[in-house]
């Protein structure tokens, strides 16, 4: 797989402008965008994600939440256990926000429910029944057990802003190496649907623009 900088130099090589550090970081957002938006896509049509989408946070520590929605855990009716920041999964058509979300050993997902579910646990819906968890504010909440720690996989907005978290460190690579510098988790074949696109789209809407502001002296 190519690194996300390779993804981007190589579409500002095609219009002369590779020394361009501003171009660069949006095309870095540009590439993102077009990635969550044929993932959506692809995976409406096909019902399916290819693996090399999907990234892996080992081991993520959890820690109890005094409250939720400002309700504390006891007015909630049950304990409630919650992670770090993760970051934003791309929203799916089957509305799904992980692949898999549960114990750290891969071999017990937790279920999971929306928010309006997670708000009815406060009258006690799902008490007392499996593990559950709900994705609000960035955070990953759990319900009806205790994890010290747990492991996410999913599909994420913007790939590289786990490569900071030394839990999800790609052990084959530098771990000075660079988020941008890491293998980016697409598929060939959709870095040239994107490279297109953003040449198709945003470059041709940026060059008519700056002709539009190019000075024209008179003879």
């Amino acid at each position: 797989m190519a690194t996300l900088n390779e993804i981007v130099y190589n579409i500002a090589l095609q219009v002369d402008k590779g020394d361009d550090t501003v171009l660069l970081e949006r095309l870095k957002f540009m590439v993102g965008y077009y990635r969550a938006q044929f993932i959506r896509q692809d995976q409406k049509r096909n019902h399916s994600i290819p693996s090399q989408f999907i990234q892996k946070l080992d081991e993520i520590s959890m820690g109890t939440a005094p409250a939720v929605d400002g309700l504390t855990t006891t007015e909630f009716g049950c304990d409630v256990w919650r992670s770090a920041r993760i970051p934003k999964p791309v929203r799916l058509y089957d509305g799904s926000t992980f692949a898999y979300v549960g114990t750290v050993d891969g071999k017990t997902p937790y279920q999971e429910i929306n928010g309006v579910q997670a708000d009815y646990a406060a009258h006690g819906k799902y008490n007392k029944q499996y593990p559950r968890f709900c994705y609000k504010n960035e955070r990953i909440y759990v319900y009806n057990a205790r994890p010290a720690a747990i492991t996410v996989k999913g599909i994420f907005e913007q790939p590289q802003e786990l490569f900071g978290n030394t839990a999800n460190l790609d052990r084959t690579s530098p771990l000075d190496q660079l988020p941008e510098d890491r293998e980016y988790p697409i598929s060939m074949d959709m870095v040239q649907r994107i490279t297109q696109s953003i040449l198709a789209n945003e470059m041709r809407i940026e060059n008519r623009e700056n002709e539009s502001d190019e000075v024209q002296l008179s003879e």
